[in-house]
């Protein structure tokens, strides 16, 4: 059974620290979609904040902490709230995030160790964004049919004549 936006959202956070079982197709992708819209609403919180369109402009090319205080200074009591709360929500769904990247893994019946391998081919410019775009790719194959290693078929084909 596909899970709808608000089942998804809700396992994301009910298997915040479980790395066991599969994750289908659409628990990640709803997933994606949930934390897109959350800092999209916050990054035009910011933008319509005062000081926010240079906030948002300069804090790319930011190299040194007092930069980083002046443009804060700036920035109005809105886009500061914004900014924190785009701040604690990626903290927030750090951990829950590697573990659904594993049970997607788990559900193509790969190691979850490929998160790890993942992340640190990430660190380097171009392979990185390469390997980004190839785990995305992957992740949007469908998994095993039936029952892996990992666990029972999240979408209910579990037709193992023994299993």
């Amino acid at each position: 059974m596909m899970l709808d936006f608000g089942e998804a959202v809700r396992q994301f956070y009910k298997n915040y620290t479980n790395p066991d079982g599969r994750a289908q197709r659409s628990a990640f992708w709803w997933v994606k979609l949930y934390e897109v819209i959350l800092i999209s609403v916050c990054a035009i919180v910011v933008l319509m904040a005062d000081g926010g369109s240079s906030f948002i402009e300069q804090i790319t090319r930011v190299v040194e902490f007092e930069e980083v205080t002046i443009l804060w200074a700036d920035l109005g009591s809105s886009g500061k709230f914004a900014v924190i709360a785009v701040f604690a929500f990626s903290l927030v769904n750090f951990l829950p995030g590697i573990m659904l990247n594993i049970r997607r893994f788990h559900d193509l019946d790969r190691s979850g160790w490929l998160v790890l391998g993942f992340f640190l081919i990430g660190s380097f410019p171009v392979i990185g964004t390469l390997a980004s775009l190839g785990n995305l790719v992957w992740f949007s194959m469908p998994g095993t049919v039936g029952s892996n290693r990992y666990g029972a078929d999240p979408l209910g084909n579990n037709n193992d004549t023994f299993g």
